[in-house]
Parts: C-alpha cells; sequence; structure tokens
C-alpha cells in the first residue's frame, strides 16, 4: 500500500489546474450559489486544518460532528478534519422548526460515535449554545474560536 492519498491528488491538482472550478454548489434552479477552483479549495482546507491543529488538542482517529448545511463549506471542513487524521462525521445542523428534536437526533449521534468536537456555522454553534438552556441536553465546552476564518465555529462537546 502507498502512502498516496485523495488530499495527494487534490494537492497535485491544485498546481496544475489552480483556477479550475472543483466544486460548485446549485440552488434548485441550477444557479451557482457557491463555488471554489482547486486552488480555493486545497487552501481553505489547510486553513480550516491550521486553525483546529492550532487551537484544539485534537488527536488523530478521534471524531469530529460536521453539523452543517449542504454546501461547500461542508466539504471544506470534511478534507480539512482528513487533513488531520480526524474522522470527520457529518449531521445535520438541527432546523428551527424542529430545534429539540434535531438536538437530542446530533447528541445520539455523537454520543455513539463518541465525537469529541463539533466544527459548525457560527449561526448554528449560536443556536446549539441559546438552545442547550432549554433542554436537558448537556453540551460542556462548547466555544466559538473567534481565529477560525468565514463562517466557522468550532466546539468541544462532550454530550450527556
Amino acid at each position: 500500500m502507498t502512502g498516496k492519498s485523495i488530499l495527494t491528488d487534490l494537492d497535485t491538482w491544485a498546481e496544475r489546474v489552480p483556477k479550475k472550478t472543483l466544486y460548485a454548489f446549485l440552488d434548485k434552479n441550477g444557479d451557482i450559489t457557491d463555488s471554489l477552483t482547486y486552488r480555493q479549495f486545497v487552501q481553505r482546507t489547510i486553513d480550516i486544518a491550521g486553525h483546529i491543529q492550532r487551537g484544539y488538542k485534537l488527536k488523530p482517529g478521534q471524531r469530529v460532528l460536521l453539523a452543517y448545511p449542504p454546501g461547500v463549506e461542508m466539504i471544506c471542513a470534511f478534507f480539512a478534519c482528513v487533513r488531520l487524521g480526524l474522522i470527520p462525521v457529518p449531521v445535520y445542523p438541527p432546523l428551527a422548526s424542529s430545534f429539540g428534536s434535531g438536538l437530542y437526533k446530533m447528541n445520539f449521534i455523537a454520543r455513539d460515535c463518541q465525537a469529541s468536537a463539533i466544527l459548525t456555522q457560527r449561526s448554528c454553534y449560536w443556536a446549539i449554545k441559546a438552545n442547550t438552556a432549554r433542554t436537558r441536553l448537556v453540551v460542556h465546552r462548547l466555544t466559538r474560536h473567534p481565529a477560525l476564518p468565514g463562517n466557522l465555529s468550532l466546539g468541544y462537546a462532550c454530550f450527556h
């Protein structure tokens, strides 16, 4: 088995065709709402991985919940975790209309996979933070890291 991974291929393609679109996210009408070139994608995953590595004591093999709506940010967070040897566990973020049940579902998944952290958008972070006071879900040390790029938040979570 060689040391080659999908990250090696992505890095190679980012050098070969840096301006070529890698991901484009479309709305229900087929219009592009967000996109990333190979170079942008690789740089974004490196930036996110760097912030996670500098700000938190996560070890390779630990699981990280990725609570994002579908889009390029979910993909970037996923590959940032892979760069660090973390195991990304994508989950849907709780919806406003059914926040309590969504939060309990996320709690079940977190406990089942033994997640060590949550990576999410700031809006989801604040919703979780605010709603844990109203529910019986206990989330310890859910903290926003101000240095994370863009619209990201990372929190350690101990779900009980």
